[in-house]
């Protein structure tokens, strides 16, 4: 599989490598996740609050 784009190329290389690091099953690979989620859970975000400007000098979108 290759691209026009070196970047894409590597991307997809490296996601080939971390598939086969969990012979390419997504739910050990998952569940690696979860352990990693735990190491550093101290550090994680578990949900983003959008809030409103209310300065008159930024469009609001």
């Amino acid at each position: 599989m290759s691209s026009d784009s070196p970047i894409v190329d590597e991307v997809r290389q490296r996601a080939m490598e971390i598939s086969a690091r969990y012979g390419h099953d997504l739910d050990k690979y998952f569940e690696h996740l979860l352990e990693y989620q735990k190491k550093f859970q101290d550090q994680l975000v578990d949900q983003v609050t959008v809030v409103k400007s209310d300065s008159p000098n930024k469009k609001n979108a």
